[in-house]
């Protein structure tokens, strides 16, 4: 079982880091792939940078977790996705937005999977 998991919580950390590097490689593609255009001057300035922080510090730390088997470095990943899946929420409550089911629904199971293998792979410390 706990190989099994490895593999999964590696796969993620992988797609991750991949995802954040197509955002410095090609953002246009990036950007469409999560349904959003690629902004203009500034806006794609910040577009890029945050979108390329936020995946590739997913994916670091999804395999630093696994790496040192360190319980502390599941978190921030889990922090990450939980606090996008509620953005997403607000955003559908408050904003107006479109109810982004598939993409909430990753999150909370990608989040759940992790906090998981946090109890699992984890040496406790």
């Amino acid at each position: 079982m706990n190989r099994v998991l490895s593999v999964v919580v590696a796969l993620l950390g992988v797609l991750f880091l991949a995802i954040g590097l197509r955002w410095l490689v090609d953002p246009a593609a990036a950007a469409g792939a999560l349904g959003m255009p690629l902004l203009d001057g500034l806006g794609r300035s910040t577009q890029i940078g945050d979108m390329t922080a936020f995946f590739l510090a997913l994916g670091i730390s999804i395999l630093l977790a696994l790496i040192t088997s360190q319980r502390t470095w599941y978190y921030p990943a889990c922090m990450l996705l939980g606090i996008a899946a509620f953005g997403r929420i607000l955003a559908w409550a408050v904003h107006d937005a479109a109810f982004a089911t598939d993409m909430i629904a990753a999150e909370i199971i990608i989040t759940c999977v992790l906090l998981f293998a946090s109890r699992r792979l984890a040496v406790t410390k």
